[in-house]
């Protein structure tokens, strides 16, 4: 039974999903206040379209919808839509 031995091959496996496992926890935090920002920022943003402008204010809502589906659904779409970005938040 070399496998019960601390530096043994189970050792070194239950190490490498405990590093895995952490490091995974990490990212998902990460992401998960990613996305929780740039809704905040959204939210922000049409707060002040909507008190400003408010006839247009409905374009603002529908229009990350749409151009969400259609760049999921069209790779070519998605990477203008993503250098358009770069653009805009360079400016």
């Amino acid at each position: 039974m070399a496998d019960a031995k601390p530096g043994g091959i189970t050792g070194w496996i239950e190490k490498r999903f405990t590093g895995m496992a952490s490091y995974l926890g990490a990212q998902i935090s990460r992401f998960v206040a990613f996305l929780f920002l740039l809704f905040a920022l959204g939210a922000f943003f049409g707060a002040f379209v909507y008190t400003r402008f408010p006839h247009v204010a409905i374009y603002f809502i529908i229009a990350p919808a749409v151009l969400g589906l259609i760049a999921y659904y069209n790779r070519t779409a998605a990477v203008i839509l993503f250098i358009a970005f770069l653009v805009f938040f360079i400016i």
